[in-house]
């Protein structure tokens, strides 16, 4: 059956049965496979957990949210008409109220959340998506009403007459799911799409060319946002509406598609928020899937186990606010929701599953409370993933899994959706303080300031005659550059790890003059960092700076230069640094260039006068007691560095293709 046809069968095409919703959800808990969502069996669970010390707060903070609130939500939306974010407060206040009723039964928030439903399926459409300026898409805001309706399908089960539900199903058949499934149709087939946009509503939402986005968007985390709730439409309109079966069979091959796009390892090239987003869009699905259908072997799909191994090496101890923090490389900014992280752990037994969740799990919706296990087996990981180098060529490197322990992150590899211009860049935490920072908070759309942290000279990382390397303009949003970077060489000894990084091929797309752009770094745990920066030009001389980035979010970061030493001070830890070269490089105080709205960004910047080569070599520590004094270098005749820093002796020697290093 075409797309097409599937179209002219929609709207009247809907055969509803007339079972009362009280009929289903008893066979559900009967069978024990037939619910979407939640399983009435479990129920008790379910209050449990929203009383675990994890959960609980949001679980209050949910609870602290009225009716009132709701319907003031939806008449700011009905006044604004804006989907993008007053229909999708309207959803989450929704969600949040289906969940405690769930809990904590209640009238007043049956009659209110009733009262949502009825009002969402009075709007013509859920998203502000369409193809040709007529077909309507299903990108994120219908695939988000779509689950939260099924969920109250379930939840309000008791005061769901018959009509009401053949209502019900019929909208989300017709306003959820036939826009995700030509979402999808587009992902798969980009040649027939007319051309995405925005309605004339959200026209101004981005400045933005979404003449490839079918392709681009049909290649990362949001394909799974509508193949998973058309999955799950699917699912709840068998027997009641013939457009099921198809759509059934294209979410299931979306999700296989989707699942492809992980790395052999488990690892998720678009970092850890939005794997986060990915698993709580598709696993729902995969989950319901598996116990009503059981046809498709989804443990068999990908690296789940290396999936855990992922999120666990992407964490960061915690926020001054006492929240997980990660490796926020590209645009990352949030943890793990515990559900999903349970389920994946219930799906393939893996212990570290109930490490993750109870040292990591970063709460945020529904599923959290249905899927997440706080008496599961719960085992730390292994020391082979202290020092951790991925298949993307990311290292992470740690002394281990407590908040204030030391972790420092390095990012190479190639170019991926969300991505920033930080190849070669590392970020550095020591003592619960980010000495070295990845800053939070980047703009996604160019015609905002906050779009200049993205660039590389908003990063750890090499400038050239004071440019990055190659970087996308925005046209197209936040896709993939033609930047790369690779790992010439890694060796790991336990608690010294060096490597070196050549970004060469990110650099040339915007300097022909540049042949060789390397960064090796020697990290002796716990707080010294050998960096060593190779810069060479064909014809053209020019400058060479290493910048050096604090958090200062809270305005709390202190830096000093003295000579050819500097000083990073953050409350609770201190970098101190010495910078030798083989021109007069020294270290001086700079900023991002933004408005003082976007942020204070000051760093340290070890700037290269004009030259033809440069070898920059800079030496940090966070050893208070030895530092700065005992950071020492030398050059020899044959142009080797001699080095001698808190708990490490190196030489290193440079080579056309890469710096040679050797210890002790």
């Amino acid at each position: 059956m075409t797309r097409r046809e599937l179209i002219r069968l929609g709207g009247s095409a809907l055969v509803l049965s007339s079972l009362m919703r009280t009929r289903l959800w008893a066979d559900s808990a009967a069978s024990g496979t037939n619910y979407l969502f939640v399983n009435p069996a479990d129920l008790d669970l379910i209050r449990t957990n929203a009383r675990t010390p994890l959960l609980r707060p949001m679980f209050e903070r949910w609870r602290a949210e009225t009716p009132a609130d709701l319907t003031e939500a939806l008449e700011k939306f009905e006044a604004s008409g804006n989907i993008v974010r007053d229909f999708a407060r309207v959803l989450f206040l929704l969600e949040h109220s289906l969940t405690v009723h769930l809990l904590e039964p209640d009238e007043a928030r049956v009659e209110s959340c009733l009262n949502a439903i009825e009002r969402i399926l009075a709007r013509p459409y859920w998203d502000y998506f369409r193809d040709g300026d007529v077909e309507i898409l299903g990108i994120q805001r219908a695939s988000f009403a779509t689950i939260r309706l099924l969920y109250a399908r379930e939840v309000l089960a008791e005061h769901i007459d018959s009509s009401f539900d053949q209502r019900l199903l019929q909208n989300i058949a017709d306003k959820g799911c036939e826009p995700c499934y030509a979402t999808v149709y587009d992902m798969d087939r980009p040649e027939t799409v007319i051309g995405w946009d925005f309605d004339a509503e959200h026209a101004d939402f981005y400045d933005i060319s979404m003449q490839r986005w079918p392709t681009i968007l049909g290649a990362n985390n949001l394909r799974s946002a509508p193949t998973g709730a058309l999955g799950l439409g699917a699912l709840a309109l068998q027997g009641h509406d013939p457009r099921a079966s198809h759509w059934l069979k294209t979410a299931v091959a979306s999700t296989e598609r989707f699942l492809r796009l992980f790395a052999e390892d488990g690892s998720f090239f678009e970092g850890l928020s939005y794997l986060d987003y990915s698993m709580r869009t598709s696993l729902p699905f995969i989950d319901a899937h598996t116990r009503i259908k059981g046809d498709v072997d989804w443990l068999g799909q990908i690296n789940w186990d290396g999936m855990l191994d992922y999120t666990i090496t992407m964490q960061m101890g915690r926020t001054p606010e006492g929240e997980p923090d990660i490796v926020n490389f590209s645009d990352a900014r949030r943890g793990s929701a515990p559900g999903w992280v349970s389920k994946v752990g219930e799906m393939t037994e893996n212990p570290l599953a109930g490490f993750i969740t109870q040292q990591a799990g970063a709460p945020f919706f529904f599923y959290d409370f249905l899927w997440y296990r706080p008496d599961a087996p719960d085992q730390p990981p292994g020391d082979h993933l202290l020092n951790h180098r991925n298949d993307y060529n990311w290292i992470i490197c740690r002394t281990g899994w407590e908040p204030a322990d030391a972790v420092l992150a390095f990012k190479s590899g190639g170019p991926a959706n969300h991505e920033h211009a930080d190849r070669n860049h590392l970020t550095f935490k020591f003592n619960g303080e980010r000495l070295l920072n990845d800053h939070f908070g980047a703009a996604y759309d160019r015609r905002h300031d906050g779009w200049k942290m993205r660039q590389t000279a908003a990063h750890n990382a090499v400038l050239i005659d004071g440019h990055g390397h190659h970087y996308v303009d925005g046209v197209e949003g936040t896709n993939d550059s033609k930047a790369y970077a690779n790992i010439l060489a890694y060796e790991d000894l336990g608690d010294v790890v060096h490597w070196t990084s050549d970004a060469t091929a990110g650099y040339i797309v915007e300097n022909y003059h540049v042949t060789q752009v390397q960064r090796s770094v020697i990290y002796a745990k716990p707080g010294t960092i050998v960096i060593f920066d190779q810069v060479n030009f064909r014809y053209r001389p020019q400058t060479v700076d290493a910048r050096f980035f604090p958090d200062n979010r809270d305005g709390a970061a202190r830096l000093s230069v003295d000579g050819d030493a500097f000083t990073i001070a953050r409350p609770d830890a201190t970098l101190f640094g010495r910078v030798a070269s083989s021109s007069t490089a020294a270290p001086r105080l700079a900023r991002l260039g933004v408005l003082p709205e976007t942020g204070d960004f000051p760093c340290i910047e070890v700037h290269s006068p004009i030259g033809l080569s440069h070898h920059l070599l800079t030496l940090l520590s966070t050893d208070t007691e030895a530092a700065p004094r005992q950071l020492h270098t030398k050059q020899t005749m044959d142009g080797a560095w001699l080095i001698k820093a808190p708990g490490l002796s190196a030489t290193i020697e440079p080579t056309p293709f890469a710096p040679r290093i050797t210890l002790g």
